[in-house]
């Protein structure tokens, strides 16, 4: 009964940091929390065996909580790629800001005489 109590006290852990108020600054620690937290659930999920009839409330709660944090989850990788992205085209646009004239072509206004 002890793997069911303590897989479903990892889910309540994982249910409160995903809901609490992520900034730029703490997002790096929740993200490693999480991945521990997740990687801690998988391996109990391979050693649990078959819920008996007292431990079906359990699972179901754990059912419902484990909804919440991927609803939660993709949330917050949503913003994580957002983010991202944001990053990805400040620094190009910073880039051109710096060179200008590097997108134009080399060929841009020369002759180029085919003949032999």
């Amino acid at each position: 009964m002890s793997g069911w109590t303590d897989f479903l006290s990892i889910t309540k852990e994982l249910d409160e940091l995903v809901h609490c108020p992520i900034h730029e600054k703490n997002r790096a620690s929740i993200v490693e929390q999480v991945d521990v937290l997740l990687d801690k659930r998988e391996a109990m999920l391979k050693d649990l065996r078959k819920p008996t009839h007292e431990e079906k409330e359990m699972v179901q709660e754990a059912i419902q909580r484990d909804l919440k944090v991927n609803q939660k989850l993709e949330f917050l990788f949503e913003g994580l790629k957002r983010d991202m992205r944001n990053m990805k085209k400040q620094k190009a646009s910073k880039q051109r800001y710096i060179n200008p004239y590097q997108s134009i072509s080399g060929y841009d206004g020369t002759y180029v005489d085919h003949k032999k």
